[in-house]
């Protein structure tokens, strides 16, 4: 179970953050009262096991297609429904849904879609006492791998490893005012690819099985705890559940399918995610109940939406002009559709501008507008904001939404080299390649003698 939400710092428009810790937390008083059940109680649990290992057996038959084995369990009133899958979804590739927040989870309103897009190259780090528990860790990347059509493969040295899993044996992982069995650590980019994520497994966990399934899962993009659903995610079943589930399975498939792209916003990936996760269910247990109607996740969606826009959030102003300008949950409406755009580009907030101006130079979430996308640019440029001075300085060199002034766009890059920006400072080196001695002389004076402006600047 996570214990923080990790990597939201390099949510889209933001440069990458440190990550901070996902993992499952040890809940010892819940494991007291697992360990503590009444001998009834371990008769019917008994009698379930039994049918679901009779429903794996079936399934096997299901999954032999996708060229490696999963332990698929499937328990009589259990069978989740179209809604549970599609809700399930939106709690844990969204981080979204109201059901974690009585869990510990992390909610978040405006969550984005992130996944790998590069091949996974994992290395093996800490005791090696317990080969078994090593091989299980590597098959199930693979396995997971398997169902994300994502490569998989040992780092040939450990500097070229994206994925690090680590074995220790200790009594737990302290993380902040939390204690976790084992957790995982991840950071994704600003355009919503998974860019490394580094697994502790703790070799003295209660089921060392759990704790890798669990962890891998959310690793590959599934990041918290849809606890209504019959999912090795969950925390809602009874018995600490550690085998992948038919949701488990439909959400991951669904998740890497094509159509859902890195950094899809919430009502996006929902509206096109619904008929995937239909198809997937089908394919895997022809059985399963009949769809339902989407919408009322997709109001339920909206109307948080309109909440955290409400209180001032600019991810959410731009998610609800997307959703008016596609016609996601709601009918195609123009014009509310700027109203968005325009209440967004108010803000103060300087990282909440700089998303919205990337969205707006890049065609993400609505129509793009490289003039208004300058203009945000350059309110962010001026406060000292260094990405921002990049991305003006570029829009300044190729006359992107304003007229080409490669002095103004030498001296931006100079300022965002200054601000550690890697880029800027290639880009500087080739500019001042192509100009004369007069206007290079021009831009390093007006970078020398530039000072940050008041927000009040426009």
């Amino acid at each position: 179970m996570s214990a923080l939400k990790g990597g939201r710092e390099a949510s889209i428009g933001r440069l990458p953050g440190s990550a901070k810790p996902r993992g499952w937390q040890g809940r010892a008083g819940h494991e007291a009262r697992n360990n503590g059940m009444r001998p009834a109680k371990s008769l019917i649990r008994r009698g379930a096991m039994t049918m679901a290992l009779v429903a794996v057996l079936v399934w096997a038959l299901l999954l032999a297609g996708l060229g490696t084995s999963f332990a698929l369990v499937q328990v009589p009133g259990q069978t989740p429904t179209h809604d549970d899958i599609l809700r399930g979804f939106d709690a844990s590739a969204l981080s979204a849904s109201r059901e974690d927040v009585a869990y510990g989870g992390t909610y978040d309103p405006v969550g984005m879609i992130v996944k790998w897009q590069k091949p996974i190259i994992y290395k093996i780090e800490g005791l090696r006492s317990r080969p078994d528990a090593i091989n299980f860790a590597i098959a199930t990347l693979q396995q997971q791998a398997a169902l994300a059509g994502i490569e998989v493969r040992a780092a040939r040295a450990p500097s070229e490893a994206n994925y690090a899993i680590t074995f220790r044996n200790v009594a737990g992982f302290n993380l902040g005012d939390r204690k976790a069995v084992c957790f995982l650590t991840y950071n994704f980019n600003t355009s919503g690819h998974m860019q490394w994520a580094a697994l502790q497994i703790n070799l003295a966990a209660p089921s060392l099985e759990r704790c890798v399934r669990h962890e891998i899962l959310h690793g590959f993009g599934l990041m918290n705890h849809p606890h209504r659903l019959h999912s090795v995610l969950s925390y809602h079943v009874g018995d600490h559940m550690a085998e992948i589930t038919e949701a488990d399975i439909v959400m991951l498939r669904s998740l890497y399918d094509p159509r859902i792209r890195p950094a899809m916003s919430r009502l996006a990936a929902l509206t096109i995610v619904d008929s995937l996760i239909e198809a997937n269910r089908r394919a895997l247990n022809p059985r399963a109940p009949a769809k339902t109607d989407p919408m009322p996740v997709l109001r339920d969606v909206i109307a948080d939406l309109d909440k955290a826009a409400a209180g001032g959030n600019v991810r959410a102003m731009m998610y609800l002009a997307e959703a008016a300008w596609q016609g996601y949950g709601m009918p195609k409406d123009p014009a509310r559709m700027a109203a968005w755009i325009e209440r967004a580009s108010a803000t103060r907030d300087v990282v909440a501008r700089f998303d919205l101006a990337h969205a707006l130079g890049s065609g993400r979430y609505m129509p793009k507008d490289n003039a208004r996308a300058a203009v945000l640019y350059r309110r962010n440029a001026e406060l000292g904001h260094a990405v921002s001075q990049n991305n003006y300085a570029v829009m300044l060199r190729d006359g992107l939404g304003v007229p080409v002034d490669r002095v103004a766009a030498l001296t931006w890059f100079t300022l965002a080299a200054r601000g550690n920006v890697a880029s800027a400072e290639r880009s500087r080196q080739a500019l001042m390649q192509n100009l004369p001695p007069a206007e290079q002389q021009e831009a390093v004076r007006r970078a020398a003698a530039w000072k940050p402006a008041a927000e009040a600047a426009r």
